[in-house]
């Protein structure tokens, strides 16, 4: 029997869901912006007591590893690795921008998941779809939204998140794209998104990593880090 438990806490929401052998069990989303931390392991408790799902039970976490919240990204990694400690469970990073993607397997031709990076720029990835299979055409990447705007092409699916910032403008260029989904308008379950990826990868090993092998995909350095002059 496989266990796949799903988290995601790149966004202003956090996402978590149960798959048991390819199939979903249970999802479970909670807006809650800056608390990740607060609310992580009481809601993966309440998933599992639910679902009578004992955490020695998962042998296989699927985490979204960003780009995204920089704090959000760090708290769910640092839980997911806390989670496999003494077990012999193995993650699975996944792009939250291939976890955006999957909100438009409806759809077939070219899907671009695209998330507000602010001060001007986007993380986004470029994805195809067909027959509900996505695959990725281009990696994730951060660009001005001039550039991006740029790449948008008239019949493609855009699933845009301007995480939590209301005034956000970036992808007003987009209101007349009747095939433009922002998550604002249009929730996802991320979760059960990042579970589902996790999923069907169970078959493939190189997929999965030991929590040592885990960091977070920012993509770019954060504010704080670019006056302070410090990478990571």
């Amino acid at each position: 029997m496989s266990w796949v438990l799903g988290i995601d806490t790149s966004s202003i929401d956090l996402g978590v869901a149960l798959f048991k052998n390819g199939t979903a069990v249970c999802s479970y989303s909670r807006f809650i912006r800056n608390s990740h931390a607060e609310h992580i392991s009481q809601i993966v408790r309440m998933i599992l007591d639910a679902n009578s799902v004992e955490p020695f039970d998962i042998s296989n976490v699927a985490v979204s590893t960003g780009p995204g919240s920089f704090t959000g990204l760090r708290i769910g990694i640092a839980f997911a690795k806390g989670f496999c400690i003494g077990r012999d469970a193995m993650i699975c990073p996944v792009s939250s921008l291939m976890i955006l993607a999957h909100a438009g397997r409806r759809y077939s031709g070219r899907v671009l998941a695209a998330l507000d990076a602010r001060n001007g720029e986007v993380y986004w990835a470029p994805f195809n779809v067909s027959g509900g299979k996505i695959e990725r055409s281009g990696d994730d990447q951060a660009c001005s939204i001039e550039v991006f705007r740029n790449q948008v092409g008239i019949d493609d699916t855009v699933i845009t998140d301007t995480m939590g910032y209301s005034r956000s403008t970036v992808f007003s260029f987009l209101e007349k794209n009747p095939r433009w989904f922002p998550v604002e308008k249009f929730p996802i379950q991320r979760g059960f998104y990042c579970a589902s990826i996790g999923a069907s990868l169970l078959n493939e090993p190189s997929m999965w990593k030991d929590g040592s092998g885990i960091l977070p995909n920012y993509l770019r350095q954060s504010s704080a880090q670019k006056k302070s002059g410090k990478t990571e």
